[in-house]
Parts: structure tokens; sequence; C-alpha cells
């Protein structure tokens, strides 16, 4: 009972009371009191007797107040800086993945305070502010494109940047300007103690990664600015908190389907994606009817219903398409047949503009996609792009941060977290797998004499010929300069022993011929197995490299195993 009841019922008690001792019972002011007791004394008698009658009204109000509870969504503003702090973490992650030895800071401009704001950094050190006149900043700035400084005597602005310390004059940094709509409006830092460390490649992957901060800028606002029904924004950005760069396309997929079941009728849903041609596309998700078309099914783009968004790169809407089309099948010439879908709204998927999918809703019976489907089914397919986006340019910058740039194999990094995984698998099942290491026999006489550019062909050869001796589920990394790592997954040692062999031999049958210039080379290997030989990455690579030096040590182009228990 609320507070107001209780202080009613009150009154009504002290009334009633009132009326038994009231001296004059046949006067006036009596007889409106006893009116009034007897009305409360009906009103509680229903309420107990009849409660839903004086609950029909607060239910009403409890619901009102659900329902804009139920409406009542977070800010986006606010979702897109949680989007926009994460895109710069991965940006400064990938940093380090491109060369642990680097470490970056990302600075926006701050026009209020005159000068830049650090967003996110890798280092301590770097500033939380600089101020515009910055020396480095500002010559960034000035060029508009990637500039490395070399600490001196003669440049200032680094005790601003870094702190002030005791500098020995081989610190470096590459600074590479964040553009948005074509202005300036940050720079990516990227600091090594020592200029050794940078790689051209390095240098390209890192300016890729600044323009993907562009990117990334564009596509958060773009985004914000088109999320305008509440109902279908909610949806939308529980999608993109699910989502990680790193994140599965299945995953992706099977939220969007849910998405469509909610805000679409359609007895078919169908995403496609085209290959980088537009001569053909595969069927990533189908929802609804699904004799027709399978997931992973590919068809020709060119005359048919599911690749006219993707080859015209417009919306294709109609409420009898086969009668506008008759020659045009939905995968194929005659399979209306089956299936006689009327109704059609198709929508491209989009990346730089440019086509790369679709996704497709089909009624089987005639009826017009309103003005909302499409703006919707349009706004999901921005969304989607943008993720689509996201994800293949991540891809493209981490597959580049883990491979060696000469060879295409796993580096020595990406090889060691790789072996981690290799052996809490074979732990978690049970099973056993090889360790080889390889090493080019006398290779420093390779260089010497025929140069380093004729090096580089025999290791890219010596590199493939180890790729193409193993399975495509063995993993083969560079380990060092002239050295090689193979992990022979789920193989007993004695199964290894052939395929190390068949390495070696193969090495030493090759003539090497570039540039008039042949010569034969052999490697050496060492094994070890786990878990015969031992359990953990460290002592495992300590004997296999152990028993490869053994070969060396008798002549090389051969294959030991450790003797070590």
């Amino acid at each position: 009972m609320s507070f107001y009841r209780q202080i009613a019922v009150l009154l009504l008690f002290f009334l009633i009371l009132f009326i038994f001792i009231y001296p004059n019972q046949n006067g006036f002011i009596y007889l409106i009191f006893k009116g009034v007791a007897i009305g409360g004394l009906v009103v509680i008698f229903i309420s107990f007797a009849f409660p839903q009658v004086f609950k029909i009204r607060e239910i009403q109000k409890v619901d009102i107040e659900d329902s804009e509870i139920g409406l009542k969504e977070p800010s986006f503003s606010m979702y897109v800086k949680t989007q926009y702090k994460r895109l710069l973490l991965q940006i400064l992650d990938l940093v380090k993945n491109v060369n642990s030895k680097f470490s970056a800071a990302i600075y926006m401009i701050d026009s209020e305070n005159k000068g830049y704001t650090c967003q996110e950094k890798s280092y301590p050190d770097f500033s939380d502010f600089i101020e515009t006149d910055n020396e480095i900043i500002a010559e960034i700035v000035k060029k508009r494109k990637p500039s490395l400084f070399k600490k001196s005597n003669k440049n200032t602005g680094w005790d601003e940047l870094l702190g002030s310390r005791t500098w020995r004059g081989s610190e470096t940094i590459i600074g590479f300007p964040v553009l948005y709509d074509e202005n300036i409006v940050g720079v990516l830092i990227v600091y090594m103690d020592h200029f050794s460390s940078i790689l051209d490649r390095d240098q390209q992957i890192i300016e890729r990664l600044s323009q993907f901060i562009t990117h990334g800028m564009e596509d958060l606002e773009h985004m914000e600015a088109l999320m305008i029904d509440n109902q279908f924004n909610f949806r939308l950005a529980n999608l993109f908190d699910q989502f990680e760069v790193k994140s599965d396309e299945s995953e992706l997929f099977e939220s969007i389907r849910s998405i469509c079941r909610s805000f679409f009728q359609y007895d078919k849903l169908t995403i496609v994606l085209s290959s980088e041609d537009k001569e053909e596309a595969v069927i990533k998700l189908v929802d609804g009817l699904l004799d027709d078309a399978d997931e992973g099914m590919e068809f020709k783009i060119q005359n048919s219903l599911h690749g006219k968004a993707i080859q015209d790169n417009t919306i294709f809407c109609s409420n009898s398409w086969f009668d506008e089309y008759p020659n045009m099948g939905r995968f194929k010439s005659g399979d209306m047949n089956e299936y006689n879908f009327m109704s059609v709204l198709s929508i491209p998927l989009r990346s730089d503009g440019e086509s790369r999918g679709a996704i497709t809703l089909e009624l089987l019976r005639s009826k017009v996609y309103s003005d909302t489907d499409i703006r919707l089914l349009k706004l999901l397919c921005s969304k989607i792009s943008t993720i689509l986006n996201w994800q293949k340019a991540y891809k493209k910058v981490h597959l580049t941060s883990i491979h060696d740039g000469l060879t295409g194999l796993l580096n020595h990094k990406a090889f060691l977290n790789r072996f981690e995984e290799e052996i809490s698998r074979a732990d978690r099942f049970n099973q056993m797998f090889g360790l080889v290491i390889l090493d080019l026999d006398k290779f420093k006489s390779v260089n010497d004499s025929y140069g380093h550019l004729y090096g580089d062909y025999v290791l890219e050869d010596v590199a493939k010929i180890i790729s193409e001796s193993v399975r495509t589920i063995d993993v083969v990394g560079r380990y060092g300069g002239e050295e090689f790592a193979v992990l022979l997954i789920n193989s007993d040692i004695e199964d290894c022993i052939p395929v190390a062999e068949r390495i070696v031999k193969s090495i030493e049958a090759k003539t090497f011929l570039k540039s008039s210039i042949a010569t034969n080379i052999t490697i050496s290997g060492g094994l070890a197995g786990f878990p015969r030989h031992a359990k953990q990455v460290k002592d495992l690579i300590e004997k296999a490299d152990k028993a490869m030096y053994e070969s060396k040590s008798i002549g090389g182009n051969r294959v030991t195993i450790t003797t070590d228990a």
C-alpha cells in the first residue's frame, strides 16, 4: 500500500471515530461526515474485493514507463567514441606487430588549446599534449607526407615530445600525417631507439595504418549521420559492439540474419560477395527457403538476379522482376521454374564506392518494398560494408605484419605465436608433432662471393622448397637470417625424419641459377618431438637447435635427432 493510501485510511478511521462521538447526530454537518465515511468504506471494500478495477490506471502507467525505458537507448555519440578508441588501440597494436622495437602514439589536433592531444600511446614517455609549433609536428604537417627525424643537436622538439633525457643520437622518429576530408587532423608518431631498426617495408605498412585511421574516422562519422531509426540504430549498435576487427566473418553474417529477421519481411534472404573481377559471386548466407541455393555455392554474376545490384552498383527493387527481365535467372538461367519469387529488394555492399557484394530480400508474392525497407536495408548494407572494409584492411595489414617480406613465410614472432598455439592444441588432444630447425651451410660465402641480391634469391628458393616439401597443415617460418623452422603437425618423430631428409636432399639437388651465376648449397637440420623430448617451446627449440649444430659439426647436409630426453 502506498503512503497516500495509508494516509487516506487513517483519515477515514478518525472520521468514523469522530462520527460516533459527535454530539449532534441530527445536524447537517454530521450527515456530510456520515456520507463521506460510507463512501470511503465502499471504496475500500471494492479495492479489496475487485483490485483489478483500481489497478487499470496503474498498469497503464507502468506500461507507458516501461515503453519509454525500452525506447531509451545509449547515446550513439558515446558509442562512436568507444569504437574510435578501439580503432586507435588496434592501430598501435598493429604497429607493434610490424616491428616489436617500435613504439607509437596518435595525436589529434586540439584547436582550443592550440596543439595536439595524445589520443592513445604504446610508450608512457610520449607527452599528453604537444603545441602546434613543435618542430617535429610542424614539419610533418608542412610536408603532408611521412617524415623521418634522426636525433641531432640541430633539431629541437624531442624533449617536448618524449620528455627530457640523455640522447644517444641514434634515436629516430617517423611521423605520418592523418588526413580527414583532405585536411590534416593529426599525426601518427612512431619512435625507435636506433635508426637501423627501420625497414622500407615497415614504413610502407605503417603509412597504410595512418590511412586506416582516416578511413575509420570517415566511416564512423558516416555511420553516426545515418543512424536515424531508434530501434534499428540500437540493433546496429549491438552489432558493432559485438564486432571485433579480428572477428570471424561467419559471426558477422549470423548477426545480420538476426537483424533481418526482426525488421524485414522475406521468404528468402541471401548475402553474396563477388570475386575481384566481378565475374563470379559466392553465397555467404541464406535464410528462409534453402532448397534452391546453399551457402558456399558460386554463380556467374552476369544475367543473374543476385548479381544485378553488384553489376549495376545500384539498388534494384521490383514486385514483378521476372516480367521486367524474362531472360534473367535468379542464380542461373531457368531456375525460376523451381521457385517463382516475384518481389525483390537487392542492395549492393560497397568498398571505396565499388560494389563487392549484395544483400537481397525476396518474396514469393507480389509486394512493393516500402521506402522504409529500402532505407533500413541501405543503412544495414552501409554498416556491413564498413565492417567488411575494416576486416579486409586489417587482414591485409595483419598478413603483411606476420609474414617475412622476402620469403613470404611466417616471421620469427608469428612462428613462435603459432608454436605456442600448436603446443596448447596438441596437449589438449593428446597429439604429437615434430620441430625441425634448418640452417643453410656456409651461406655467408654465398653472400660474400655473389652479393646479397643473389643471396636473397637463394633464400627465396629455399623457402619455396621447404614449403612444397610439407603438408598444408604444417607450419613453416623463417626463424633467422638463413635459418628456417618447421612444425610437422600431428606426426610422431619417426614420421618426421623422412620429411626432414627430403628437404635436405631437395636443397642439395637444386642448382641455384640466376644472372649467369650457378651454385649449389646444402642445409643442416635438427629434430625434436613433442612431447617425447620436451613440452615447452623454449626447450624444444633448444634441443632441435643443438641437434642441428651436431649435423653441422660432422659436415652438414644431414638431419640429426636430439638425443636429450
